[in-house]
C-alpha cells in the first residue's frame, strides 16, 4: 500500500470530488451547510493524503483519502477540547476521511497512525458523528476517548437539512504510543519528509461483507464520522 501526500491541483481536485461524491452516496448521506467553508479550508491548506493499492498509481486510482493538519498550521475545527497544554505542532487533527473500497478506510487510518508516529505527534484529534449515525466504536476500540460532551457540528448537515452531532475524541499518551508502535511494524519504506509512505497491506486476501477487499465503489460504512472510516467523513 502507498499513502501519498498530494501536491498538484489536479490531485487535489480528484480528492475533493471523491469526498463530495461519497459523502452524498453512502449511509445517511450528508453535506456541508450552505455557508460553511470548512471543507474548502481543509482541502486548500491541509495535508491531503491518498491511499493507493499499488506503488506509483496515478491519482485516478486513489481508493481512500484523509486530511491531516497540525494546530500550528491552522486551528482545530471546533473550540473544544482545550489542547492548549500541548505544543500546537504536536497535535494532529484528522478529517475528511473517505474510501471507495472495502477495507481501504482501515488501511488509511493505519497509515495516518504511522505518520503520526513519524512526526512525533503527542495527540490525534477527531470529531466523530454520533447522531443520527454513530462513527465512534472503531475509535474507542483503538484507544480514542471522549474529549468533552458531544456538540452540534456547525459545518455539516444531513441531505434533508437535519443537524449532525459530533463527539470530539482524542488519542494520546500510552494509547497513542502503542498504536503507532504496532502499525509502524508495517512500514516497508518512506522518504525523508514522509510524503510517500509504503506499508504492508494487513488485510490482503481478506473479505468484508462477502466481497473481496478493494472492489471499486464498494459500500462505505454508514456515517460521516465526522471523521474517518470507510466513508467520507470529515473525520471528522
Amino acid at each position: 500500500m502507498e499513502l501519498r501526500l498530494l501536491s498538484t491541483e489536479t490531485e487535489r481536485r480528484i480528492f475533493a470530488a471523491r469526498t463530495e461524491q461519497i459523502r452524498a452516496k453512502h449511509g445517511v448521506g450528508f453535506k456541508e451547510r450552505p455557508r460553511s467553508r470548512l471543507a474548502r479550508i481543509h482541502l486548500t491548506f491541509g495535508n491531503l493524503y491518498a491511499l493507493f493499492e499499488n506503488d506509483g498509481d496515478p491519482a485516478e486510482k486513489m481508493i481512500a483519502g484523509l486530511v491531516m493538519h497540525d494546530l500550528e498550521m491552522f486551528p482545530q475545527t471546533c473550540p473544544k477540547p482545550d489542547l492548549s497544554h500541548l505544543p500546537p505542532r504536536s497535535v494532529i487533527e484528522v478529517s475528511e476521511l473517505w474510501s471507495r473500497a472495502i477495507g481501504a478506510g482501515a488501511l488509511a487510518r493505519a497509515g495516518a497512525a504511522i505518520l503520526a508516529g513519524l512526526h512525533d505527534a503527542r495527540a490525534i484529534l477527531a470529531y466523530l458523528g454520533v447522531k443520527p449515525f454513530d462513527g465512534t466504536p472503531f475509535y474507542r476500540a483503538t484507544g480514542f476517548v471522549d474529549a468533552g460532551e458531544a456538540v452540534e457540528y456547525p459545518y455539516l448537515e444531513t441531505l434533508k437539512g437535519e443537524p449532525i452531532w459530533a463527539q470530539p475524541m482524542i488519542l494520546e499518551g500510552e494509547s497513542l504510543a502503542k498504536l503507532t508502535r504496532v502499525f509502524s511494524q508495517l512500514i516497508i519504506e518512506t522518504n525523508e519528509d514522509h510524503s510517500v509512505l509504503r506499508f504492508r497491506n494487513f488485510l490482503k486476501g481478506k473479505t468484508a461483507g462477502g466481497q473481496p477487499a478493494f472492489v471499486d465503489e464498494a459500500p462505505a460504512t454508514a456515517g460521516p464520522r465526522l471523521v474517518h472510516e470507510d466513508v467520507a467523513a470529515p473525520m471528522q
